[in-house]
């Protein structure tokens, strides 16, 4: 079997021409689509393909290098080895995925991914063209140790994209039950591009969703919500989105002379201060969670003032 690591180029132009496709033929019955909001999910797109996939050859160096001291020899085509492959990909995926909702740093590029207010398969295309630059790849280099190919794990990861690529649609509403339990679908999905505090970094699974449901991050979609960041970046245009974060970042590090404070800025969960004068997603649960048991609570204490006494 051959692993073909042009897969994703080979992808785009069906990406591109799928994405078109749902906004003329499908119809948006509660969420209005704009032309500049397309206009920059495609320029933002574009731009990503030019400067990015460039760079994929070096992980994939990097990569082959690792893969000279592997600790074990497997025939990379027998089905148990091409399903490890997956499996493991997809378990670094989900972590790397979790770590740039929770790391701001690694947060101020994919939040570019989350800037649509609507969710079709344009915003599938909206990639940071910082992200490659992160050296997130490094999270992946355990897996040629373990006797994976790089060829193998740039085809992988190009199915891995492809398919979250068509995770992207309210058009698709649910799947039979088993698929829905084991494999991340656009339900699950569109609850972790919600804007809503209750589905803030939930279901961050690639293909699967079974690790969100192993580590607690799993949330099933209940109701429509609406999509995009909590804090809307009052000038979206590509390169505002793109960098505005990291323009945020250190505008913060000023904010605090001691060195702790100045890490937590980069590297701490966003919307964390060293003042609180902003929260991060959990701090704001957690408040919400202590409102709502505030007002059980009275109610309690109206309804049966035993129940609060013993």
């Amino acid at each position: 079997m051959e692993f073909n690591g042009n897969l994703l180029l080979h992808a785009a132009p069906a990406m591109v021409v799928l994405s078109l496709g749902e906004l003329l033929l499908l119809k948006h019955d509660h969420k209005k689509e704009t032309r500049k909001n397309v206009l920059t999910s495609f320029i933002i797109g574009v731009i990503f393909l030019a400067v990015a996939l460039p760079l994929k050859a070096v992980p994939f160096i990097i990569y082959s290098w690792i893969y000279q001291f592997r600790f074990f020899d497997l025939e990379q085509t027998l089905f148990w080895v091409i399903a490890l492959g997956i499996l493991f990909d997809d378990f670094t995926c989900y972590w790397s995925h979790r770590m740039t909702h929770t790391v701001r740093f690694y947060w101020a590029s994919h939040l570019v991914h989350h800037s649509s207010e609507t969710y079709n398969l344009t915003a599938g295309i909206r990639q940071s063209w910082v992200g490659v630059y992160t050296g997130s790849f490094f999270l992946w280099a355990w897996i040629p140790l373990l006797g994976i190919s790089p060829e193998m794990m740039i085809w992988v990861k190009s199915i891995s994209t492809i398919l979250q690529f068509s995770l992207h649609t309210e058009h698709i509403r649910k799947l039979p039950a088993w698929v829905e339990y084991i494999f991340n679908t656009p339900s699950h999905h569109r609850v972790h591009h919600s804007s809503e505090l209750r589905n803030l970094d939930m279901n961050c699974g690639a293909m699967l969703i079974i690790w969100d449901r192993m580590f607690g991050t799993f949330r099933a979609e209940e109701k429509e919500t609406d999509y995009g960041l909590c804090k809307k970046i009052e000038n979206p245009n590509p390169v505002n989105i793109n960098f505005k974060e990291f323009g945020d970042i250190f505008r913060d590090l000023k904010k605090s002379p001691r060195l702790y404070d100045k890490l937590m800025y980069v590297f701490g969960p966003p919307g964390w201060s060293h003042d609180g004068s902003t929260k991060t997603a959990k701090q704001l649960r957690k408040e919400l969670s202590g409102n709502a048991t505030k007002v059980v609570t009275m109610r309690t204490m109206v309804n049966d003032p035993a129940k609060v006494c013993s």
